[in-house]
C-alpha cells in the first residue's frame, strides 16, 4: 500500500513530494533523495483535526502532511496502527454526547452549590478590618456623589433609634467581631426611596425615607433583618461570589460583549440575593421574638415598603393599581400567583425573593 504525501526535513521550509510505503512494519519514503525507511513503531501519528492533514513525525526530525481519507486510512491499517483510548473516544459521538452533559451537570453543580458553600466556607477567614475600611471608601463615594445626602432626622430620633439597634446587636455575641461595628448610619436619599442596606464592614446604612415610611418598631424589624446580612456574613459571601463568578463571565466573554457579561452577572447572582434574604427575615424574626415582639413588623415592615413600591409605579405608569396582599383571601392569593407567573424575566433578575412570598413566611413563623 501506497500514497502520496509533502515531506519536511526540519531543517528548512521547503516542501518535497514523495511517496509513502507500509512494508513489513516499517514506512517507507521514495522521493528526490532516495527511499528511507522508519520503524513503523518510532513514527508518531498526529491526531485528526477536521479535515486539516494528519502530520507523520519521523525520529530524525523530519516529517510528512497526508491528507485524511481512504489511501490513509489503508496506508495506517497495513502498518498496524491503532487509535490511541481518547482518540477512539472522541470519534465516539455517544461517549463524546455523555462527557459533555457530565461537564455541564459538573458546571451546574458547582454553581449551585460548590461556589456558595465555598463562600460560606470562606467568609469567616476573611479579616473584617480591610472589609471595613472598604466599606467606609464606597460610603465617602455615595456621600461624594450625591447618591446619598445627610440626614435631616432629628437627633432624638436617632438616638432612640441607636439603643434599640444596640440592643438587637447585644443579643448576638457573634456580631462582636465586626468590631467597632456594627455601626448605624443615618443617610437621606429621595432618589432611591426607603431603604437600608448592610455593609461588609459592619456599617448599616438606614435612609430617612424608610423611617418616614414605617413606626419606630418596624425600623427595628428592618435593621434585625440587616444583622442578619452581617450574622451570616452575606455581603462578603456576596463579594467572594461576584469576583469568581465575573473572573468566569470575563474569561468566557472576553472581550465580545462586556454588556453581555454584565447582564449575565446579574442573572447568575440574583439566586443568591435571594437565598440570603430569605435566610436574614428568619434571623430577624428570630431577634425580635428575643426582645417579645413579633416577627409581624417584620411583615408589616415589607408590605409598607410594596406598598410605596406600586405607588410609585402608578406614579410613573399612570394607571396601575396596587392590590395588598391578605392572608385567606382566595381572589388575592390567585392574583398574586397571577403576578408572579407574568414576571418572567424581570422576577428572575430582582436581587430579592418575591415580597408577598417572604410575607407569607414571615406570618407562618
Amino acid at each position: 500500500m501506497n500514497m502520496e504525501a509533502f515531506y519536511f526535513d526540519g531543517r528548512s521550509s521547503k516542501r518535497h513530494t514523495v511517496r509513502l510505503e507500509a512494508t513489513s512494519g516499517h514506512l517507507c519514503l521514495h522521493g528526490p533523495e532516495g527511499e528511507r525507511r522508519f520503524a513503523f513503531a518510532e513514527v508518531r501519528v498526529s491526531e485528526p483535526q477536521g479535515r486539516a492533514p494528519r502530520v507523520l513525525h519521523f525520529p530524525d526530525g523530519g516529517c510528512c502532511e497526508v491528507a485524511q481519507g481512504a489511501e490513509l486510512d489503508a496506508l495506517l491499517q497495513a502498518l498496524g496502527y491503532r487509535a490511541s483510548f481518547v482518540m477512539r473516544l472522541q470519534s465516539n459521538w455517544p461517549v463524546s454526547l455523555g462527557a459533555l452533559v457530565c461537564v455541564i451537570l459538573i458546571l451546574v453543580a458547582a454553581y449551585q452549590w460548590g461556589l456558595p458553600l465555598g463562600a460560606e466556607i470562606a467568609a469567616p477567614y476573611v479579616p473584617v478590618k480591610p472589609m471595613q475600611q472598604l466599606s467606609d471608601a464606597a460610603l465617602r463615594q455615595l456621600d461624594e456623589r450625591e447618591v446619598l445626602a445627610p440626614s435631616r432626622l432629628p437627633l432624638a430620633q436617632q438616638e432612640k433609634l441607636r439603643g434599640g439597634f444596640a440592643r438587637l446587636v447585644a443579643l448576638d455575641p457573634e456580631l462582636a467581631s465586626y468590631a467597632p461595628n456594627p455601626q448605624l448610619i443615618f443617610r437621606s436619599a429621595p432618589d432611591i426611596g426607603p431603604n437600608a442596606f448592610a455593609m461588609p464592614g459592619g456599617q448599616i446604612v438606614l435612609f430617612d425615607e424608610l423611617v418616614d415610611l414605617t413606626d419606630d418598631d418596624e425600623v427595628l424589624a428592618v435593621l434585625a433583618h440587616e444583622l442578619g446580612h452581617l450574622n451570616r456574613r452575606h455581603s462578603l459571601r456576596q463579594l467572594i461570589q461576584s469576583s469568581v463568578t465575573s473572573a468566569v463571565l470575563a474569561a468566557y466573554f472576553g472581550d465580545v460583549s462586556a454588556a453581555a457579561a454584565y447582564l449575565a452577572g446579574i442573572v447568575v447572582e440574583a439566586k443568591y440575593s435571594r437565598e440570603m434574604e430569605l435566610e436574614a427575615d428568619a434571623y430577624g424574626a428570630a431577634a425580635l421574638r428575643q426582645q417579645n415582639k413579633s416577627p409581624l413588623l417584620l411583615a408589616s415592615a415589607l408590605e409598607k415598603l410594596e406598598r410605596s413600591a406600586r405607588d410609585e409605579d402608578d406614579e410613573d405608569e399612570g394607571d396601575e393599581e396596587y392590590e395588598e396582599y391578605e392572608e385567606g383571601d382566595a381572589a388575592s392569593e390567585e392574583q398574586n400567583a397571577g403576578d408572579e407567573d407574568e414576571s418572567g424575566v424581570l422576577g428572575w433578575i430582582s436581587s430579592h425573593p418575591d415580597t408577598r412570598e417572604r410575607i407569607r413566611r414571615l406570618k407562618a413563623l
